[in-house]
């Protein structure tokens, strides 16, 4: 995703011209990346701003009976102590995982926050929030970086199924109205970006969602992603058949895709040996750090921020034992059926 946001970042700007209204504290940045570099401190951190959804997408597990932990939303004073403790060398802060962040009341006010000690912001939604001119305006004051929002269809009744519980028009009305009020208030930022999951129902379709995205909404990127079955999950696999997953969802034509069907079983393409979540954290909602983007369940968490200083859980015999010797290589069970690229 990193990489996909940097070449976007540098994109927009060379369109617009505006590379020298990119303004970078060159010291503070320095700083943060020597402290990475010899303390080790996590280059980003993913924070779970709300674990419960709206919508229930078929490939999803949050919304559904799947998900065992308990499911709750993030306080603000959970947030404003874990930010205190990694305002000084966090570098990216990613408000997304098991829910929709525009659940969570104080969302923006997390950005803002942020945005005051130079980290980089970053909110995935699936924009079915983005509703009244308060909360236009409240995306645009916050300082925010980047919004991805999510549209993988561009025939209603697809969309509709896809993004349960998601209308197509409502959805796409509510993004242009926010791209349309960044443009009229000459904003730089938020860059807002179009992720496309790409699936066999809509891979014919790629261009017009593109254009769509891009010529008439207006949005400033769009993002096509490969389609993940979150077979992490033991209860979405018990009630989900391989094969029928295959034959509705997996692509057969674009070359944008996760897995190979082979033999009755996804093989992942391109499977690194190791894994990125090293360098990484993830804070949820209830202020325990987890290990991964894939542990759903949060079945390995290590310490609280409620309760201790994220160096202190970070840097903790237990927690490094975890990234170093088996997140790292992939040696955890949770690993085996992880499709992440």
């Amino acid at each position: 995703m990193y990489r996909k946001l940097i070449k976007t970042v540098i994109k927009y700007h060379v369109q617009n011209k505006t590379l020298v209204s990119i303004k970078l504290d060159v010291k503070t940045i320095l700083r943060k990346f020597i402290t990475c570099m010899v303390a080790k401190t996590p280059i980003s951190i993913m924070i779970e701003p709300a674990c419960f959804c709206n919508l229930k997408c078929p490939l999803c597990t949050t919304p559904h009976k799947y998900m065992t932990r308990k499911q709750g939303m993030m306080e603000y004073e959970t947030y404003r102590k874990f930010l205190n403790d990694v305002k000084d060398f966090a570098f990216i802060f990613t408000f997304n995982f098991a829910g929709e962040p525009f659940l969570n009341p104080n969302l923006f006010k997390m950005v803002k926050a942020a945005s005051e000690y130079n980290i980089f912001t970053l909110i995935l939604t699936n924009a079915t929030l983005i509703e009244e001119n308060r909360r236009i305006q409240e995306i645009l004051d916050s300082q925010l970086n980047v919004l991805v929002v999510d549209i993988d269809h561009i025939d209603p009744l697809l969309f509709s199924q896809f993004r349960k519980g998601a209308n197509f028009e409502s959805t796409i009305k509510q993004i242009k109205k926010l791209c349309d009020a960044k443009k009229e208030q000459k904003r730089f930022f938020p860059l807002i970006v179009a992720e496309v999951i790409v699936s066999r129902e809509n891979e014919d379709q790629l261009q017009d969602i593109y254009d769509l995205a891009m010529n008439k909404i207006g949005v400033d990127g769009v993002w096509f992603k490969n389609i993940c079955f979150p077979l992490h999950s033991k209860g979405f696999r018990e009630e989900h058949d391989v094969s029928e997953l295959v034959e509705k969802y997996l692509p057969k034509r674009s070359k944008k895709k996760r897995y190979n069907y082979v033999n009755g079983n996804l093989e992942l393409i391109n499977r690194s040996v190791k894994c990125g979540w090293r360098y990484k954290s993830l804070v949820l909602w209830d202020g325990r750090l987890g290990a991964c983007c894939y542990d759903y369940d949060g079945v390995y968490t290590f310490g609280n921020v409620n309760e201790q200083h994220f160096l202190d859980i970070w840097n903790s015999k237990n927690y490094r034992y975890y990234r170093e010797k088996l997140i790292k290589f992939k040696k955890l069970e949770l690993c085996e059926k992880c499709s992440t690229e």
